[in-house]
C-alpha cells in the first residue's frame, strides 16, 4: 500500500490532491461569522446534500459559549451556508452543537451542559426545515434527568427514532450511563424508553457513543471493564414487538487495558465499525489506535476484521472518529503528523469481496500544527465531511470543516 502523493496544489479554499490512484477534490467551509475559540467543526453530520456543523463554544446573542450550529447545502454554485441555528433560549456554557444529527429536514443539537433539570443535566434542541427556512420546534430533556447526566453527549437520528446518550447517568451506579429513545409521532418526538446495559457498572459511560440504523441501535461503553480495566464494550439493541431488547454485547477479541473500545461507533445495516483509539499496537506504539468491524448474520454478531493505520505511529489515535456506509469506512487519526504535529488525517477503507481493505489516506492541505483534522467525520455515498475544530483561519481554534469528494474520477 503506497501513500505517495504526487501533487499538492491549493487555490483559495479549494484543495486538489492527486494520489497514486485517484483524483480527489476537497472544499473547506467556514462560518460567515466565525471567531476565536468557537470550535466550529466540533461535531458534524450529513444527509443528502446538506451538512450540519456544530460550534459548541460560539457566543450567541451575547451569551458566552452558548453554542450554535450551521447548515450548508450543495447547489449549482457549490457549498453555501443556509442557516445558523441558535437556541431560542440561550444560556452561558450550554455548549449547543457539541453533538449534532441530521436527517431529511430535521436537525438535532446536543447541549450536554444545559441546566434545565439541574447543572449539566443536558438537553437536545430540535430544529426543522420548511421551504429552506429553519425553526426551533422542541427542547427535549430526559424524563428522569439528574444533575451531571450529560444528556445529549451522543445523538443518533433516523426518520422515526431519535436516540440520545447520557453517559453520566447513575442508573446502575455513578456514571454507569444510559440512552433514551424517542419516536416520531404526529410531527413530535415523544419519549419511548430508556435503555441501560444488562451488566452495566459504575464508571462504564454507557452512551458515550451510539448509532442507529433501521431497527438496530448500538451503544458504546468505552470504560467497561469486562475484558480489562477500561477495555470497553458495545451493546446492540433490536426492536422486537415495539420493545427495544438487548441483542448482543460486543468486545474486541484482543481487548486490553485502556483501549476504550466503543468510544466511537458507526452502524450500517448488519455491520458495526467500532473505535479503540487508545489501543497499543505492537511495533507501532502506545495509543496508536485501531478500529474493529463486526457483522451480524442470522442474529449472531462476530468480529470479522481489525483495522489499523498503514503508516501509524504512537499517539496517532487512529479511531478518533469513524463513519460507515455499505462499502466504505472512514477512520480518522487526529494526531497524525504528516503535515506537522497533530495536523491529522483520515483513512478510507473499501469492502471488496467481503474484506475491508485500505484504499487511501487524505490530509487537509490548508493546515497547521494541532489542527486535528479528523476530530469528527460524517459520510454519505458521495462525500466525506471532516472537521478540524482547532483550525485557526478565523482566529485561534475558530475551526474549519473540509468536504471531500469520494467519487472523483481518476485521470
Amino acid at each position: 500500500m503506497r501513500l505517495i502523493y504526487k501533487t499538492k496544489l491549493f487555490f483559495s479554499t479549494i484543495v486538489i490532491l492527486v494520489a497514486t490512484d485517484s483524483l480527489a477534490t476537497q472544499h473547506m467551509i467556514l462560518p460567515s461569522d466565525g471567531k476565536t475559540e468557537d470550535y466550529f467543526g466540533y461535531s458534524v453530520a450529513t444527509d443528502g446534500n446538506s451538512v450540519l456543523v456544530g460550534a459548541y463554544k460560539a457566543d450567541t446573542k451575547g451569551v458566552m459559549d452558548a453554542g450554535a450550529a450551521y447548515v450548508y447545502v450543495l447547489n449549482h454554485s457549490g457549498w453555501s451556508q443556509q442557516a445558523k441555528l441558535v437556541a431560542e433560549l440561550s444560556f452561558a456554557e450550554d455548549t449547543v452543537g457539541g453533538k449534532v444529527a441530521l436527517k431529511n429536514d430535521v436537525a438535532v443539537l446536543g447541549a450536554m451542559n444545559r441546566d434545565d433539570k439541574g447543572k449539566d443535566s443536558g438537553a437536545v434542541i430540535i430544529f426543522e426545515r420548511q421551504s429552506h427556512n429553519w425553526r426551533q420546534t422542541q427542547v427535549l430533556t430526559a424524563p428522569d434527568a439528574k444533575p451531571g447526566d450529560a444528556f445529549g453527549q451522543s445523538i443518533s437520528l433516523t426518520e422515526n427514532h431519535l436516540v440520545v446518550g447520557a453517559p453520566r447517568n447513575d442508573a446502575l451506579g455513578e456514571d454507569s450511563g444510559a440512552a433514551y429513545i424517542y419516536r416520531r409521532d404526529k410531527g413530535k418526538w415523544r419519549y419511548q424508553s430508556k435503555i441501560t446495559a444488562s451488566d452495566g457498572a459504575a464508571g462504564d459511560l454507557f452512551g458515550i457513543s451510539l448509532d442507529t440504523h433501521g431497527s438496530t441501535i448500538i451503544v458504546g461503553a468505552d470504560l467497561h471493564d469486562d475484558k480489562a480495566e477500561n477495555a470497553g464494550a458495545v451493546y446492540v439493541y433490536s426492536l422486537e414487538e415495539k420493545q427495544w431488547k438487548e441483542e448482543a454485547k460486543l468486545m474486541a477479541n484482543d481487548g486490553n487495558k485502556t483501549d476504550i473500545f466503543g468510544v466511537r461507533v458507526a452502524l450500517f445495516d448488519n455491520t458495526a465499525l467500532i473505535s479503540a483509539r487508545r489501543d497499543d499496537i505492537e511495533g507501532v506504539g502506545i495509543d496508536a489506535g485501531s478500529a474493529y468491524v463486526f457483522e451480524r448474520h442470522k442474529g449472531v454478531w462476530r468480529q470479522i476484521s481489525k483495522l489499523t493505520s498503514p503508516d501509524g505511529a504512537a499517539d496517532d489515535r487512529f479511531g478518533r472518529a469513524v463513519a460507515l456506509t455499505k462499502d466504505t469506512a472512514i477512520i480518522s487519526a487526529m494526531n497524525n503528523d504528516e503535515n506537522g504535529i497533530d495536523t491529522g488525517a483520515i483513512y478510507i477503507f473499501k469492502k471488496e469481496s467481503g474484506d475491508w481493505n485500505f484504499a487511501s489516506k487524505i490530509t487537509a492541505k490548508v493546515s497547521s500544527s494541532k489542527d486535528r483534522f479528523g476530530w469528527n467525520v460524517a459520510l454519505s455515498n458521495r462525500f466525506a465531511v471532516v472537521s478540524a475544530p482547532n483550525h485557526d483561519k478565523n482566529g485561534m481554534d475558530s475551526g474549519a470543516v473540509f468536504i471531500q469528494n469520494l467519487n472523483a474520477k481518476a485521470k
